[in-house]
């Protein structure tokens, strides 16, 4: 979809301009200038774009940024482009610039996500700039630091998301029904899970910039407001529901299984160093990511004190990826871990142990096991 409006865009208006490669990587350029002080105006709630204006060299830029701090919304940034004395008798790299800062300063006064403002500038600049960019905000979103959100707004929401999130048809049909708008404010006051959950509909870049717009929207909207939003959600989804669209899952399939957990681990704390660095580092890092799902915190460290630098960041990164899991997967998961080690273990003929004697226990564990007793 965003591919797709970047190269009508660029139909439309910029490739009859005939712009120097040259230009359109200065262009470039100050779209990731633009987007990083629309992150910087977030965090400071607009206070930072006076000093962005002050030390911008750009003209076109630094005109725009300074009606910014004069409190210019949308309409009238759009109407100053396009008649102070400044952007008139341009030449045609000058007005693709100008078109490309102008569309880039409305998206920020519209409260548009910094992932956004860029897309919406290199839009201009065509389709080759559209992975460049890509590349780009991953570059930004791998350098992020993770929230851990506690519940604001108490309610049923969370059990909700996690209902839909059992089928990825139906958070992706009540999302899609509900909106982003309304799914962020809703999310804003849930905890980090929920806001998981959610996110993982998107890829890597628009699941980044969701989680900041519910940060974003934590700050902005009152508790009243974001508890309207959940009630607008959960209406979304009744209505779906009533109308047949999405069946929701039992809430307990979130849950974990305490005994399946200490099992795996204990397998893992108990094998020896060599074979379980061995299918760390020529396992599938998602799938590995999935079943560290089913580890405790002990079990993490010592697998990551086991790999080095490259080998941990390829896998950390994997666990940013996935999306919260159900049971029956992180049981799926923890299976497939389990054969792993077991077949490695057979290559090498190595001698039955404690730590395969767990991987056993766990790789025949019944699926559809239910949760022990408390």
């Amino acid at each position: 979809m965003i591919r797709a409006i970047t190269e009508a865009v660029w139909d439309e208006i910029a490739r009859p301009a005939g712009v120097s490669r040259q230009k359109k990587d200065a262009i470039f350029e100050l779209a990731c200038r633009v987007s990083a002080i629309a992150e910087r105006s977030r965090a400071s709630g607009g206070v930072s774009v006076a000093k962005d204006a002050a030390d911008e060299r750009r003209k076109l830029l630094r005109f725009g940024l300074e009606l910014l701090v004069e409190g210019a919304d949308a309409t009238q940034i759009d109407f100053a482009f396009r008649h102070s004395p400044i952007t008139l008798e341009l030449d045609a790299g000058t007005k693709l610039e100008l078109a490309a800062v102008r569309a880039g300063l409305i998206a920020m006064v519209e409260g548009k996500h910094p992932a956004f403002v860029l897309r919406r500038m290199t839009a201009f600049l065509g389709p080759e700039y559209f992975e460049k960019a890509n590349d780009w905000l991953l570059e930004r979103t791998k350098k992020r630091k993770r929230r851990s959100q506690s519940l604001l707004v108490p309610g049923d929401l969370p059990d909700l998301v996690r209902s839909l999130a059992l089928d990825p048809r139906s958070l992706e049909r009540t999302i899609r029904s509900a909106g982003r708008a309304l799914s962020v404010a809703a999310l804003a006051g849930c905890a980090q899970e929920s806001v998981d959950l959610v996110a993982g509909f998107y890829g890597p870049i628009g699941a980044a910039a969701f989680e900041d717009d519910a940060d974003f929207q934590r700050g902005k909207l009152s508790g009243d407001e974001i508890g309207q939003a959940q009630n607008a959600f959960a209406e979304v989804v009744k209505n779906l529901e009533a109308e047949g669209e999405l069946e929701l899952g039992p809430e307990d399939e979130f849950a974990s299984d305490p005994a399946f957990i200490h099992e795996l681990t204990r397998a893992v704390m108990a094998l020896d160093e060599r074979t379980l660095r061995t299918v760390f580092k020529e396992g599938d890092s998602r799938i590995l990511a999935l079943a560290m799902q089913g580890l405790e915190p002990r079990a993490h460290e010592r697998i990551l004190g086991l790999l080095g630098n490259r080998i941990s960041h390829r896998l950390l990164d994997a666990v940013d990826d996935a999306a919260i899991l159900p049971r029956r997967d992180v049981l799926l998961a923890g299976k497939t871990l389990a054969e792993a080690v077991l077949a490695n273990a057979a290559l090498r003929k190595s001698e039955p142990n404690e730590a395969l004697t767990s991987f056993e226990r766990v790789r025949d564990w019944a699926v559809s096991a239910p949760l022990p007793a408390p």
